[in-house]
């Protein structure tokens, strides 16, 4: 089983196809790990972004 920085067993939510806070804290900092935050765009949300794709 799993357990903690603190050594405390990790938390088992009640459905398990939920992801525990430490998971989605996991799943995020893989999801952008190789992400350059001076790219450019990199600060703009998809709204703010011009959709070019009608031309």
């Amino acid at each position: 089983m799993d357990k903690q920085s603190d050594g405390s067993p990790a938390p088992v939510p009640k459905d398990a196809r939920e992801a525990t806070p430490e998971q989605r804290e996991q799943e995020e900092l893989l999801e952008h790990q190789g992400d350059d935050p001076a790219a450019p765009g990199s600060q703009q949300s998809h709204d703010e972004i011009a959709d070019e794709s009608t031309r």
